[in-house]
């Protein structure tokens, strides 16, 4: 009976660990030992580095601002239009916008903040729960987005992370409401 029984769990128990993993693309490598081959360090630098963006930092990215962002015009999401082109501009102004955006929940806290530049985004974008805690973060550059895109559950939850680079999307990696990484998403070739 115990033999019965050790044999049942070792079967459900490999049958558990192939259904944990949802990647679309498996990198395999063979271990051997407590040694870590050459070959299984460059899979799992070459994995790791899908997630490493080839685009310009955040920091860089506001150097392209003539001057300090905060001496540029913020205004309402109420004060702008999108126009045909599909840039951003002031209400009652012909030329793109450049400055800050602040977006309002009813009550006055802010829903969203953002910064264009000609009237792209450019530079961090972020919008936040009625709570204040943040709902997504992105950062463009002349409207590409750049780098990770995060989005939250409520109360500061990670909820999914996007990777972006050279304006291509690569992947993503989602959790659940409990913070437990449940999917990681690689694009082959991306």
């Amino acid at each position: 009976m115990n033999v019965i029984l050790e044999v049942l769990c070792s079967i459900l128990i490999f049958l558990l660990i192939l259904s944990c993993s949802e990647s679309k693309e498996e990198v395999a490598y063979q271990h051997s030992d407590d040694n870590v081959s050459p070959k299984e360090t460059e899979v799992s630098d070459a994995k790791e580095s899908l997630y490493v963006s080839k685009d310009r930092t955040e920091e860089e990215i506001m150097m392209d601002y003539e001057k300090p962002l905060r001496s540029y015009p913020t205004i309402s999401s109420s004060e702008s239009r999108k126009g045909e082109d599909g840039l951003i501009y002031r209400n009652g102004l012909e030329i793109p916008f450049t400055g800050r955006m602040i977006g309002r929940f009813e009550d006055g806290t802010i829903s969203m903040e953002a910064s264009y530049k000609d009237g792209l985004p450019h530079g961090q974008q972020l919008r936040r729960f009625p709570d204040g805690s943040p709902a997504l973060e992105a950062i463009f550059d002349n409207g590409i987005l750049s780098g990770i895109k995060t989005k939250w559950w409520g109360k500061g939850i990670i909820r999914e992370e996007e990777y972006w680079s050279d304006g291509k999307y690569r992947g993503r990696r989602l959790w659940d409401q409990e913070g437990r990484l449940k999917r990681e998403e690689i694009v082959p070739g991306g």
